[in-house]
């Protein structure tokens, strides 16, 4: 008796289960029914809610159809499938439907990082300085720590497109005794002068032709040549087979290989007469010098470096030349200029 009543229950089971999973096949169906209809409503996968929206998980049944009615028996009395049991929410609707896979275009347009682009804003020396002489396009910018410093770096600039690009960066000695006040030097102090002007309008040196690629006018140094300090022709090139008031170009002849005049107290500058001449920009001083790698005033960068400005220099540009410190509100400051 018993063991027939554990039959019957089993196979009232195994019905109860293939019919649960009867609803829930036809619930997928429909569901899918009715996917299609949207997406040939809308034309595009995005406007199917239950592709964007799926609804929770559903009970698996315990199991599938068609299983062997051998299951264990129960002695609990037989009850009828509960609501939620006849009509659970249908999980595989949601894979039915798999959202797109993001496109890799998003990624492609990501912006650098605030870091790069303040990097890229950053405003050059000649963007921060106070002014600029009228059409130049061509700056070079030499700078020491402050007033004093013995040594700095010489850099050049040159403005294309609305835009100052650096072409040149390279270590530079200065006067003995420093770099002082343009508008208070005094001649013969061994002070290099801050200040900005407009540069020489011809670049010099010992040999007879210049580097390949100047630009520049170019004079070869003779034994004829002198820097004048005479008041008539007070801080200029002057060619005199007798000694003149003034610098024997010629005695220079590690120096002076290749210089120009930084335009300081020159045509066609301000020219005051005491404040002193020939503040050159010029070759490295030689070894032995009595003043070590400083000098007289001038700005002294090695010959390679020489060289290569020689071939910067573009008259087209009317290049000036700024000398300053570092000492951002100071009167002397590379940006006061």
């Amino acid at each position: 008796m018993d063991r027939e009543r554990r039959r019957r229950d089993a196979r009232r089971r195994v019905a109860r289960q293939r019919f649960v999973a009867g609803v829930l096949a036809g619930l997928i169906v429909l569901a899918a029914v009715v996917v299609l209809v949207q997406r040939s409503a809308s034309g595009s996968p995005a406007a199917s809610p239950a592709a964007e929206e799926p609804g929770p998980a559903a009970p698996l049944p315990l199991q599938a159809p068609g299983a062997p009615a051998s299951v264990p028996a129960s002695t609990e009395a037989e009850t009828p499938p509960t609501a939620a049991e006849a009509t659970p929410t249908p999980k595989p609707v949601a894979e039915a439907t798999p959202a797109p896979t993001p496109t890799p275009v998003a990624v492609a347009a990501t912006p650098v990082s605030a870091a790069g682009r303040a990097a890229d804003q950053e405003p050059t020396l000649p963007e921060r300085m106070a002014r600029m002489l009228p059409g130049s396009r061509q700056l070079i910018a030499i700078t020491g720590k402050r007033i004093g410093s013995r040594s700095g770096r010489l850099r050049v600039y040159n403005l294309t497109s609305g835009h100052w690009t650096r072409v040149m960066d390279v270590p530079a000695a200065f006067g003995a005794r420093g770099l002082v006040d343009g508008l208070k030097r005094k001649s013969g102090r061994l002070q290099t002068p801050t200040g900005i002007w407009r540069i020489g309008s011809f670049v010099f040196g010992r040999h007879r032709t210049p580097p390949r690629g100047t630009r520049m006018p170019y004079r070869r140094i003779r034994q004829d040549s002198w820097w004048s300090d005479e008041p008539g022709t007070y801080n200029t090139w002057v060619t005199s087979r007798t000694p003149i008031d003034g610098e024997h170009l010629a005695d220079a002849k590690v120096q002076y290989e290749y210089a120009f005049d930084s335009g300081y107290n020159a045509p066609p500058n301000e020219v005051v007469i005491g404040r002193g001449t020939a503040i050159f920009i010029h070759c490295s001083e030689p070894p032995g010098n009595s003043l070590g790698k400083y000098t007289h005033g001038c700005v002294a960068v090695d010959r390679t470096a020489m060289r290569r400005l020689f071939r910067i220099l573009t008259p087209a540009r009317r290049p000036s030349c700024a000398v300053g410190t570092l000492q951002e509100g100071s009167s002397t400051s590379i940006w006061a200029y």
